[in-house]
């Protein structure tokens, strides 16, 4: 039974990995900020441990583990994801900070596998197929500190003869998604019936539910894959505009769906198609969950 400890255990993601390791019977510890609002969504179970602390004081969780070795480390918290705290300098050192941060608590715990949440902003203004060669030119402070802490946790690693695994996800979406994405955003609207606007959304794009993220997750620590880094996606890439009118027939909605309403931003059509043979090559993984099925996931958790 192996022994996982998950920063930002309340995340997005974080949950549904949490949810993927109990159900292969791991034992897991939740590393959670003191009084979360989020802190309900963590299943209850024998085998999850919680502990509410900060990432600045993320040292002090060595001293309320029990005595047991700890076999794979997942770093996920990180502030300022969204706008406008994407381009916060002060707030994206210290996630990288507190990244360094979590690869020594792990070398303390004896881990043998560490796993770093990166992002596609990352690859910057990407346009195309984008595999894990493609060169990154990230272009917001959030994706300067993601790589910035991939460089230097590999190197960390190397010296810690630790397995040191980082992913660069793409478009996910699912239960518990933050409310302003496009996906959820429009979900509220269709549902209400209300008119939406958008850009032309003539660039291609691809989504990944939650629960796939999460099993590719679970994959990359528990099989023999080689280690660096990985894009998480679908590995299906459409017009966004195919994706916005499927959820308006799934959700059976009137609404208006103004195409063009909104301006592209100074960047204009950024349009890309990641490329995931790296992930299936490694993991024999395809996407299961279909974007119609993903839907009616959310819809029937929010109804």
């Amino acid at each position: 039974m192996k022994n996982v400890v998950i920063t930002g255990a309340t995340s997005f993601i974080g949950v549904h990995i949490i949810k993927e390791y109990l159900k292969n019977n791991c034992n897991v510890i939740a590393v959670v900020r003191p009084n979360s609002k989020k802190i309900n969504r963590l299943p209850e179970s024998n085998r999850l441990t919680i502990i509410e602390i900060g990432m600045e004081k993320i040292g002090d969780i060595i001293g309320e583990i029990p005595n047991e070795k700890i076999d794979i480390f997942y770093h996920l918290a990180w502030e300022g994801a969204r706008i406008p705290y994407r381009d916060d300098v002060i707030l994206q050192n210290e996630n990288y900070l507190y990244a360094i941060k979590a690869m020594e608590v792990a070398k303390e715990l004896g881990c043998n596998i560490f796993i770093g949440i990166g992002s596609q902003a990352e690859y910057g203004r990407c346009v195309g197929k984008i595999d894990e060669l493609y060169e990154p030119r990230p272009t917001t402070e959030y994706g300067k500190a993601k790589l910035r802490a991939y460089e230097t946790l590999k190197i960390m690693a190397r010296e810690n003869n630790m397995k040191f695994i980082w992913t660069r996800i793409f478009s996910v979406y699912g239960v518990y998604d933050y409310q302003g994405t496009l996906v959820m955003s429009a979900l509220d609207k269709m549902k209400r019936n209300e008119s939406i606007p958008l850009t032309k959304c003539v660039q291609s794009w691809d989504f990944i539910y939650v629960e796939d993220v999460a099993i590719v997750m679970y994959l990359l620590a528990n099989t023999s894959c080689n280690d660096g880094i990985y894009n998480i996606a679908s590995g299906t890439s459409r017009q966004l505009k195919d994706f916005v009118i499927d959820m308006k027939d799934i959700c059976k909605s009137t609404s208006e769906l103004q195409f063009g309403a909104i301006p592209y931003n100074k960047e204009g059509v950024i349009s890309f198609e990641p490329i995931i043979d790296k992930l299936k090559k490694n993991l024999v993984w395809s996407c299961s969950v279909k974007f119609d099925e993903g839907i009616n996931k959310i819809l029937k958790f929010i109804n």
